[in-house]
């Protein structure tokens, strides 16, 4: 599937209304948390082609281990920890990709990525499943 389409299915779907005003809450105009969910469906949609690559990032290694981590601290088991430590993974990629293309400082990314990867991941599961 096309990174545009994905993009224009996200945002008009009920997860990017939500996206959008999870964001809006944080301050975030609607045009600018529409342009900030574009960079990060897309960036999504990179991570999920790149899968197999063993690319994961700085941050997004980061963010696995501390997903995989807390989940297991939570008492998740095994299983479920990855699957956070995946979701954790995902929010990296799409802090990284927030602070490179939209320009954002880091601390920033991270905070618009915790706020909309769950429902981007959220759409991905749902239409992919």
């Amino acid at each position: 599937m096309d990174a545009q389409q994905l993009v224009s299915e996200f945002l008009s779907s009920a997860q990017g209304a939500q996206a959008t005003q999870a964001l809006s809450a944080q301050g975030f105009s609607e045009a600018d948390a529409q342009q900030l969910l574009s960079h990060a469906t897309t960036a999504a949609h990179e991570h999920v082609e790149e899968q197999n690559s063993g690319l994961l990032g700085d941050h997004a290694g980061k963010s696995f281990f501390a997903g995989f981590a807390a989940g297991l601290v939570h008492g998740d088991g095994f299983f479920k920890s990855l699957v956070d430590g995946g979701e954790g993974l995902m929010t990296g990629r799409v802090a990284e990709s927030l602070a490179a293309r939209a320009g954002l400082d880091p601390s920033t990314a991270s905070t618009v990525a915790a706020a909309a990867t769950p429902y981007v991941v959220s759409f991905l599961k749902q239409k992919f499943a």
